[in-house]
């Protein structure tokens, strides 16, 4: 600040002048510095919050399907006919629309069962199936991929001619990634690309070349089988095969069977809205449930 002295009728003032443009220049630089760490801070904390929001909402999506899946396969085989018929062939009654089969056909992508699954005293057909991103089943093409749920009161028909038609199929999940098939003896492999690129950069690198780095992330099956001692079972099986009966059906006491069916989705952020906007890569959560066969 400038103190200008002024005689004026032989008298001396001393006046108070204005900023100079030095210290204008300064000051205006001070704050410049200060509000932009501000303002950097608020964008970050912004950013991060979309991203931690973006990941709860998926968790919160993936759980609720994830319990639903556990509570539904609990119901697998309930009411059946060794409740009723102790010690007789179960397989004749396999057409019995008040008898549940249990475990009607598992794949990596599909599982189909009969269950009393809402208590109601009726038993149903409940199926679920991974489809592609273009709807195709079995998928093809490529994900994020929708798992889709059907349920139907069974009739007195055989367990694989009640397959609910496509039209009753609700979409269930949808942003699943991974879709893998494996080979006899593996645990994962065989996944369908990923469709789209991630952001970041000069946002030419596709998510399939992305996400590579973990291995298991496009390569894991939805579905995965295992028995009383907790191997894998290989997959396909259907009930209507004579080999894989006893796997399905546990009817043999020498066999092993299937005892628990796992569940694991990878879920990818919404490719309009999901993206992180401080990296350009869509968040990642991944979900497991195991539903064990008890009855």
């Amino acid at each position: 600040m400038t103190l200008v002295r002024k005689t004026i009728s032989g008298r001396v003032k001393v006046a108070v002048g204005g900023f100079s443009l030095i210290e204008l220049l300064v000051v205006a630089a001070v704050l410049f510095v200060v509000l932009g760490g501000v303002v950097s801070y608020i964008t970050v904390a912004l950013q991060r919050s979309k991203t931690e929001q973006t990941k709860v909402d998926l968790t919160q999506e993936g759980r609720a399907f994830v319990d639903e899946f556990e509570r539904d396969i609990h119901q697998a085989g309930y009411p059946n006919c060794r409740m009723i018929n102790t010690g007789s062939n179960c397989s004749i009654h396999f057409n019995d629309h008040t008898m549940a089969v249990g475990l009607v056909s598992v794949s990596s992508t599909q599982i189909g069962f009969e269950g009393d699954v809402d208590g109601d005293g009726n038993v149903d057909s409940v199926w679920y199936r991974l489809v592609d991103s273009a709807g195709n089943f079995p998928p093809t093409g490529t994900c994020p991929c929708t798992i889709q749920r059907a349920q139907v009161n069974k009739v007195d028909s055989p367990p694989l001619s009640q397959i609910p038609l496509p039209p009753l199929f609700s979409q269930q999940l949808q942003e699943v990634v991974n879709s893998g098939v494996p080979a006899a003896g593996s645990l994962y492999g065989g996944g369908l690309p990923i469709a789209g690129n991630v952001l970041f950069g000069s946002g030419s690198m596709t998510n399939t070349a992305y996400y590579a780095a973990v291995t298991t992330f496009k390569d894991f099956p939805v579905f995965s089988a295992y028995d009383e001692s907790g191997n894998i079972v290989d997959l396909p099986r259907v009930i209507t095969t004579a080999a894989d009966q006893p796997v399905l059906s546990c009817n043999s006491p020498t066999a092993p069977c299937i005892k628990s069916v796992r569940l694991t989705i990878n879920l990818l952020g919404n490719g309009a809205s999901g993206y992180d906007p401080k990296t350009g890569v869509r968040p990642v959560v991944t979900l497991v449930g195991n539903g064990r066969i008890d009855n």
